[in-house]
């Protein structure tokens, strides 16, 4: 009989393989309010990832070029990626960085680039692809081995290098360390926000009633979410709040919004299966932690994306 002991033992090592790469954490900047990451290969071989990538055929002959070139194919050669950034209310105004763990001919991409116009410069031994114009500082990519690359503008790639050369230590606190752990070792896909700016100043609806625009969006300390792909689609978003009553009153708030979307569902068949989906929306509130999950079965996510197909001729 195989003892409990082994059944843990393989568990935690399964789960650690499955949790975000420490080295592309590593090159994550230490002021990042918000942070985002996807394991590729495991949506890719789930049943919506496949689909997904039946969507996209009709597209294969116009990367076929790049990827006779470059030897990356993205759909077949990245397996996860990680996107940072300091941009505290969403404005775009931020630095950003992102991080990629694949197979890259760093050769044949920058000789594709070379052919392409970009300009190349070179930062500390790693050739940096830098775009067009003497001085573009933005949309840097330097591939720092044949399995990682970084992009972002120029001040994120540099101190990326810089880190991937010292082989420093992540940047980021141990909590969030942590969190980012657990999330992306339970989920194909996550996210964790400290800020949440652009969202409480746009989240304003006057319908809403006293509390939301009382701010209560500012009342959230910081956000995490996660998606992970099977026979049901998994999806979880959890709030930590300023208090047990801001986090009572969110799930008032999220119930009275679901249930005006659900009033306005029965327009068109396809928004009236989407809004189905609010029957499986489950909201809970303990303590000053908010959380709203909700199980979607596949196949109805396929439908849901799936372009409607055409009868008859288009006048």
């Amino acid at each position: 009989m195989i003892s409990r002991r082994l059944l843990l033992t393989f568990a935690a090592g399964t789960l650690s393989l499955l949790a975000a790469d420490s080295s592309l954490l590593r090159l994550i900047p230490q002021d990042s309010a918000f942070l985002a990451g996807i394991h590729a290969n495991q949506i890719r071989d789930s049943r919506f990832g496949q689909f997904l990538l039946d969507q996209l055929k009709s597209e294969e002959a116009s990367m076929d070029q790049f990827i006779s070139a470059t030897g990356f194919d993205p759909r077949r050669d990245l397996s996860e990626l990680i996107v940072a950034s300091n941009d505290v209310h969403g404005r775009g105004k931020g630095n950003a960085l992102v991080a990629a763990r694949g197979r890259f001919d760093m050769g044949r991409i920058s000789q594709f680039t070379r052919t392409h116009g970009a300009n190349i410069t070179t930062v500390q031994g790693v050739e940096v692809l830098t775009g067009r114009g003497e001085h573009n500082s933005e949309g840097w990519l330097a591939i720092l081995d044949s399995t990682t690359a970084v992009a972002g503008n120029a001040e994120t790639v540099r101190s990326a290098i810089d880190r991937y050369k010292r082989n420093a230590p992540a940047a980021i606190d141990a909590k969030t360390a942590a969190r980012i752990s657990d999330l992306s070792g339970r989920y194909d896909a996550w996210m964790i926000s400290t800020s949440l700016g652009r969202l409480a100043d746009d989240f304003r609806d006057p319908q809403v009633g006293g509390a939301m625009r009382a701010n209560l969006m500012q009342a959230m300390q910081s956000v995490q979410g996660g998606v992970r792909f099977g026979a049901s689609i998994e999806v979880m978003l959890e709030a930590s709040m300023r208090s047990e009553k801001d986090a009572t009153a969110m799930v008032d708030v999220v119930r009275f919004l679901a249930g005006m979307m659900q009033l306005q569902g029965d327009k068109d068949k396809k928004a009236a299966e989407m809004m189905s989906l609010i029957d499986k929306l489950e909201l809970n509130a303990s303590g000053t932690e908010f959380r709203m999950s909700m199980r979607i079965p596949e196949d109805m996510i396929e439908r849901l994306v799936k372009p409607a197909s055409r009868k008859g001729p288009v006048i």
